[in-house]
């Protein structure tokens, strides 16, 4: 199986290695699985077993990098299941207005679970994201701003000329100094395993899971070569029995559910990072023809895209693929397969479990099968609403409710600390710096973080310009550097951003962008620069 076991150890199993027991753990933690190459200033999990056993226990270094001791967890700490979806639109869902999509299984845990109606990614593209989520930083100070390996290609519209620069990201994957989360809950005790879509830097140069606090990992996609079904885009390795016909996204699940139906005597954090729904989008053939009825009996359009003024590309107005539709449904029916597993397993109340997406959906009409958003304006890679808000779901147990919901805006940064504190560990300040935990709004309060920043400085193909974004209380403010100007919106009062205020209120719009400049130089942003005429 292509399964890869980390060697990193925890003080316990250190402590049993000086006596004597470490070559019985080296073979025991020993995967069939490639180790990728170690690269210059790669994470050393490995500790020669002859070192060891020179070494006085009472004098051996903290493995961790925690400044005190990690809490010694038990199977009463509650599992963690987190499940990320791939370019997950805001209204790709029943429960936020979808009419042509079907997605039964997840309308109904948006009715059990806790609802959070502004769940903003941190960047409208999926490598700064899930750098993000894994470090509880934003985009602009760990420099991850584009997809990886990302490009420098200034898109425009048909004969304009880019007017600043973009380089790619300044930060080729995530970083080797990070305290992921995964290594927070490796740390603490927990069995660890990343499940699906990596997209934070090459293997070869992260080291991808095992190198970042997963004890196992499986199907991992490195960039987006990846397809629903076999031999997903060339790379039949991701499930070595899988055959023709088979869907990535059963497959996965069927991974995740043996996971976690496991006999273990400590609690499991899974990350369980779906492909769906990126492209290349496949449908199974029954759902392609039902959604095709339902698409042909829908009314004709005038237009069916819009060219936004901010845009290069033409946007999607209406829901009506097939094909997006039906893989779509089959990513509904599996998510409610793995809760049932876990209700049938007596895991479920005893499981924190976040439901979320790494950025806005697809809507640009330059590939095919893409989504729409609307009336949230634009979609992926854009910093307007539709590029930025995802479906986000949380079910902690004793604590969550049917019924439940949040309009206070948040981002997928908060929850590396909000995971920490509902698993009863200590937070980490020092890494998760933009990040807060969500467990006040949970329990009825608010949070003291009143400002988000976004930042993505680049021309992308799905149509957008390089833009950096701010928001404070009711307020957005969207710095185009391309465009040279500022759109300020209401996005309480005009969540879909039609009405531009930065004429009629200035003194707002220029504060906005003063505290938002002031940020991204805080954080060492690339800022873009003007191209010499």
């Amino acid at each position: 199986m292509n399964t890869l076991h980390s060697n990193k150890y925890s003080s316990r199993a250190l402590a049993i290695a000086t006596l004597g027991l470490a070559t019985t753990l080296l073979t025991q933690n020993a995967s069939s699985a490639p180790i990728p190459k170690i690269a210059p200033g790669m994470k050393i999990r490995l500790i020669p077993t002859a070192l060891i056993a020179l070494v006085s226990l009472s004098l051996l270094p903290s493995v961790t990098r925690s400044q005190e001791s990690p809490p010694v967890v038990s199977s009463s700490n509650p599992n963690i299941l987190f499940i990320l979806i791939d370019d997950f639109g805001w209204k790709d869902v029943g429960y936020n207005g979808s009419t042509f999509y079907e997605t039964p299984r997840i309308d109904t845990l948006s009715k059990e679970w806790m609802r959070f109606d502004n769940c903003y990614t941190p960047s409208p593209m999926c490598s700064p994201t899930r750098t993000s989520i894994l470090t509880g930083k934003n985009p602009a100070r760990h420099g991850v701003t584009q997809w990886l390996a990302g490009r420098d290609t200034p898109y425009t519209r048909e004969g304009e000329a880019a007017r600043v620069y973009c380089p790619m990201s300044q930060s080729s994957g995530i970083k080797q100094s990070e305290t992921t989360l995964g290594e927070a809950f490796q740390e603490a005790g927990y069995e660890t395993a990343f499940y699906g879509k990596w997209h934070m830097g090459k293997l070869a140069e992260t080291g991808g899971p095992a190198n970042h606090g997963y004890d196992s990992q499986k199907a991992i996609i490195e960039t987006n070569h990846c397809s629903m079904f076999y031999p997903f885009r060339n790379h039949p390795e991701y499930f070595p029995r899988a055959k023709e016909g088979d869907n990535f996204t059963d497959l996965l699940t069927d991974a995740a559910i043996a996971f976690v139906k496991e006999d273990r005597d400590k609690p499991f954090y899974l990350h369980l990072a779906h492909f769906a729904m990126h492209l290349p989008i496949g449908s199974k053939p029954e759902l392609r023809e039902k959604f095709e009825k339902k698409r042909d009996a829908l009314p004709k359009l005038k237009n069916d895209s819009k060219l936004d003024d901010y845009a290069h590309k033409p946007h999607r107005l209406r829901q009506d693929d097939p094909e997006y539709a039906g893989e779509l449904a089959t990513l509904d029916t599996n998510i409610g397969r793995l809760v049932d597993t876990l209700k049938a397993e007596g895991l479920y109340d005893n499981t924190i479990i976040i439901f979320t997406g790494d950025n806005g959906g697809r809507a640009t009409m330059n590939k095919p099968n893409s989504t729409s958003l609307h009336p949230l304006r634009a979609g992926k890679t854009f910093v307007f609403e539709g590029g930025l808000r995802t479906p986000t779901l949380i079910h902690w147990p004793e604590h969550t409710a049917a019924g439940m919901s949040s309009s206070i805006p948040i981002t997928s940064m908060d929850f590396y600390p909000t995971l920490l504190e509902m698993a009863g560990l200590p937070t980490r300040p020092n890494q998760h710096l933009d990040a807060v935990s969500l467990v006040p709004i949970v329990e009825g309060g608010s949070i003291e973080r009143d400002t988000l920043y976004w930042h993505f400085p680049h021309y992308q193909a799905e149509g957008s310009y390089p833009a950096s974004a701010i928001r404070i209380g009711e307020f957005k403010l969207i710095h185009n550097y391309h465009h040279e100007d500022v759109l300020l919106y209401d996005v309480v009062n005009d969540p879909n951003e039609t009405k531009n205020l930065s004429l009629s209120m200035p003194e707002k719009a220029r504060s906005l962008d003063k505290q938002l400049m002031a940020y991204l130089k805080e954080t060492g942003a690339y800022i873009p620069q003007p191209i010499a005429k």
